[in-house]
């Protein structure tokens, strides 16, 4: 099962392979409690990536929840990624929001 940082690098390094967009982890520090651990622009579109290792049922806090609800309403596009194919379905998903304008 890989480790949640492994998983975190395979996002990164797909999202910072786009053209349009930029995305970084956010560094885990007392302050930064329950905020997602990727943060990024694509397109002109805000996201938020927690990402989780798939063992043992990994479920994001209930702070993690909040932050990304928040994120959500104000408009950003948010996902929890168990893998890769996670973060590129959430970037499909910002392709057709943007087809469809």
């Amino acid at each position: 099962m890989p480790r949640e940082s492994v998983i975190v690098s395979k996002i990164l390094h797909y999202l910072n392979s786009l053209d349009n967009c930029v995305a970084e982890k956010l560094q885990g520090t007392a302050a930064s409690s329950g905020k997602a651990d990727i943060s990024g622009c694509y397109k002109s579109c805000a996201f938020r990536i927690e990402a989780k290792t798939p063992d043992h049922g990994n479920k994001p806090s209930k702070k993690q929840e909040v932050n990304l609800k928040r994120w959500e309403a104000a408009g950003a596009y948010c996902c929890i990624a168990y893998s890769l194919d996670d973060a590129i379905s959430l970037i499909e998903k910002i392709n057709t929001a943007l087809t469809e304008r």
